[in-house]
């Protein structure tokens, strides 16, 4: 992963360079192999064999199976075995080593935090197998992770079980021990925040919703050294269920959500020179659940999404961010409409959407964005 990590920053050199002479550059949604079964809300994580790994999530009940989707043949195949507890709105975290830690999550569709589980889970590439790790302090589903510098994985937030209620409590594994502890609470409680780790090494944990209807417009910083939480910024209009991605200038974009049970479209940047977020100039059209990818040339790929509270008008339309601009433009279509779908970068600089949830029911399509030309990969990514 830490190899992945430095080839997108020599590809983002390699763009900046070549410049002009990608104008002529095309892209666009082509379907590839669907999964089976359909799957919504699952993880996904991107393994250093180049593969795709795809866990758990719903199809009517919850499932407890994980898929592999090979991009050298463009199919999918199935893990060995299964998770210890069958669930969606978990977590992947692709650790130090290689393994993937799938946490949390829930037994069923329904966020009130009933079916919140504590359960957790390592995926091994090597043996292709699931196996039981430590369990969460505290069940919890509408949950983000962030692998943190020291290796460990910080869970913040979310909605608990033991009364059904938003968390302010946080957690962090140990991949050593294969535990987790209790780290500093969260200022504010809250479900479904977006995260991302800064180059400082802090994460930055925005917005969510704290379950009277209303969308949380703060934000905090976790110190990893101080084991805390600080308040930070406030966007100028609260949003759950939004997507956050860090640029190549160090500055954090939050696209879309919802707020006060409307879907917004507008966007914001945080700075983390300034801890002050500012209004993008440019917006998407309004919706929640959409997936957002960094791509290899420094832009932002938003897709799909729903428009409503009630998931209902799902939408399959694409935008492209452009940083340098501070402008959303029109990146084309998918063939299926989707919002709780996976999105994964991958390492020809293609993104894979697969699954999710549309107005008639689960999505069990799969579709590849891109890539851009192969000389940006050739000079980028071996």
């Amino acid at each position: 992963m830490q190899k992945f990590r430095a080839s997108c920053a020599a590809a983002l050199l390699f763009v900046a360079l070549v410049g002009a002479s990608n104008a002529n550059a095309t892209s666009g949604f082509t379907p590839t192999a669907g999964l089976s079964p359909g799957r919504y809300a699952a993880c996904e994580a991107l393994l250093g064999n180049g593969k795709v790994l795809i866990v758990g999530g719903y199809n009517g009940p919850a499932l407890d199976s994980g898929v592999l989707y090979d991009p050298t043949s463009g199919t999918f195949s199935s893990v060995a075995n299964t998770l210890s507890v069958a669930r969606g709105h978990s977590t992947c975290t692709v650790l130090a080593n290689g393994k993937v830690l799938i946490a949390g999550g829930s037994t069923a569709d329904l966020f009130d935090g009933s079916n919140a589980s504590a359960a957790a889970d390592l995926y091994d590439p090597a043996t292709n197998m699931f196996s039981a790790t430590g369990s969460l302090k505290a069940a919890r589903t509408g949950i983000v992770a962030a692998l943190l510098g020291n290796g460990k994985v910080l869970i913040p937030g979310g909605i608990g079980s033991a009364p059904p209620a938003r968390l302010a409590s946080a957690e962090l594994y140990d991949p050593a021990a294969g535990t987790f502890a209790f780290t500093g609470s969260l200022h504010e409680a809250r479900d479904v925040p977006v995260s991302v780790v800064l180059p400082s090494g802090k994460v930055l944990v925005v917005g969510g919703g704290d379950g009277s209807g209303f969308s949380i417009k703060t934000s905090e910083l976790y110190d990893p050294l101080a084991g805390t939480f600080s308040l930070s910024g406030s966007m100028t209009q609260g949003r759950d269920d939004a997507s956050a991605t860090l640029l190549p200038t160090g500055k954090v974009l939050v696209v879309a959500g919802i707020d006060q049970d409307v879907a917004v479209g507008s966007a914001e940047l945080y700075d983390p020179a300034t801890a002050l977020f500012s209004m993008s100039q440019s917006s998407v059209p309004p919706r929640r659940f959409h997936s957002a990818n960094l791509l290899p040339n420094g832009t932002v790929l938003i897709a799909g999404g729903v428009n409503s509270d009630t998931n209902l008008n799902t939408v399959k339309d694409a935008w492209i961010y452009t940083p340098a601009t501070d402008l959303f433009t029109p990146a084309g279509s998918m063939a299926e409409a989707r919002f709780y779908q996976t999105a994964t970068l991958m390492p020809n600089g293609s993104v894979l959407v697969a699954g999710g949830y549309n107005d008639a029911g689960v999505v069990s399509g799969a579709e590849l964005y891109g890539p851009l030309p192969d000389m940006i990969f050739k000079n980028g990514f071996e």
